[in-house]
């Protein structure tokens, strides 16, 4: 059976107000609007079509910088009111309280803004902005004082890889539920920097997984990087810590799509194969169908990646492998991982059968609950009815059992 996308990330437009060194998109600057990208009628159709085969599904508006398109309150209240989960992906420069509370009354769920040293310098400096880093942090407490959900985001350098707790603090300061880790992917404009080492790489992924485990009231996470689920030594299908049996390993083209601001689709913002384009296609078709969606959820992937026994669980960046061999399912060549002798290639599980059970009206409310953090929450609530003797989990329960840093509930959750 075929997945649907829990997540999808929407590139509405290459124009942006900074010229950062790292963009994936090679985002531009310009006054006016960027020819050939999705009109309003155009966007508001996909929204209904993603509505359709994946409902709940978290839809994070980006660019660029979303915030220059005069009609991004019109996308986020159409998404908002076709059951999906509008989030606003931004550098936070342009988002002051009156905008945060619009976004807010139209139905934006959060916002995510990008952050990348603990202090201005680096920050502005990979940015070509002075006063960036500023207009980020600000952005973020706008957002949180209009009751929008705030996710910090960062990429990770040799500059800054050693500022993690700074990071930490410093969402914290924010009210941010969530502290996301990105580990480059040299595409774009990012082909010009400095890509982490592969032990600077995996100290790095080690520090976080230490940081989530003590700072429990903040979701800490690290994103393009699959080692975290051998570096935990979570095989396929299995659950531990607050991480699901899917969870950290790659979501590109099983759970996650990406769509670009002239409508082209791709497992990914780091795959830039089009696999079709909205304009022409259906998106359920293009996800169905689309040649590198087919490799990612049928294919092992090659090298030493094939033959590791966290082949499934991890499988490695497919991204980075592509940006460095030019193969969607080569190795990838940032992990330093050497299995032993003994293991063997792993197999595919499934999802491990609980024997916890759900009442009708639990039921119902679970599936009121954003679909990219259902099945964390679900397992979540397993694992604590079975630790506490509990073999039906009931709306009381699952009261009881609230998650403090749950991201972007709705308002109708009852949660």
């Amino acid at each position: 059976m075929i997945t649907t996308p829990h997540l999808i990330s929407w590139n509405l437009t290459r124009r942006c107000n900074l010229a950062c060194g790292h963009c994936y998109l090679d985002a531009v600057q310009r006054k006016s609007d960027a020819v050939a990208e999705l009109t309003l009628p155009e966007v508001a159709r996909v929204i209904d079509e993603i509505a359709e085969f994946a409902p709940g599904a978290m839809l994070v508006l980006t660019g660029g910088e979303p915030l220059l398109r005069r009609d991004l309150g019109d996308i986020v209240e159409h998404a908002a009111g076709a059951g999906l989960m509008p989030v606003v992906g931004s550098n936070g420069i342009l988002l002051d309280a009156a905008r945060a509370r619009h976004l807010r009354q139209l139905g934006a769920a959060g916002v995510g803004i990008s952050l990348d040293s603990t202090t201005p310098e680096f920050h502005d400096r990979l940015r070509a902005h002075d006063g960036a880093w500023l207009g980020a942090l600000n952005g973020m407490r706008a957002a949180r004082d209009a009751g929008l959900g705030v996710l910090m985001q960062a990429t990770l350098f040799e500059e800054n890889r050693h500022q993690l707790a700074g990071f930490a603090d410093l969402a914290t300061d924010v009210g941010a539920m969530a502290l996301n880790f990105f580990f480059l992917v040299c595409t774009g404009r990012g082909v010009t920097q400095t890509d982490l080492s592969g032990q600077a790489y995996e100290e790095t992924l080690r520090e976080i997984l230490v940081l989530q485990a003590v700072r429990p009231q903040l979701m800490v996470r690290a994103r393009c990087a699959p080692y975290a689920r051998r570096m935990l030594g979570l095989h396929a299908g299995e659950l531990a810590g607050g991480y699901a049996e899917w969870s950290s390993a790659c979501l590109a083209g099983r759970r996650y799509l990406r769509i670009g601001p002239t409508g082209e689709v791709t497992p990914c913002p780091y795959v830039p194969n089009s696999a079709g384009s909205v304009r022409w296609r259906p998106l359920r078709e293009i996800w169905e169908t689309g040649a590198d969606f087919v490799r990612l959820r049928q294919e092992m992937p090659g090298g030493k990646c094939g033959s590791c026994d966290y082949r499934v669980s991890c499988g490695g960046c497919r991204a980075r492998a592509l940006a460095t061999t030019g193969d969607l399912m080569d190795e990838d060549g940032k992990c330093n991982y050497i299995p032993a002798d003994s293991t063997k290639p792993e197999l595919p599980s499934p999802r491990c059968a609980s024997a916890v059970t759900w009442s009708p009206e639990a039921q119902h409310l679970l599936e009121r609950i954003p679909s990219f953090v259902r099945e964390k929450l679900r397992t979540s609530l397993e694992q604590k009815a079975a630790a506490a003797g509990e073999a039906i989990v009931s709306v009381d329960f699952m009261r009881r059992q609230r998650p403090a840093n749950l991201p972007f509930s709705r308002p109708d959750s009852s949660v």
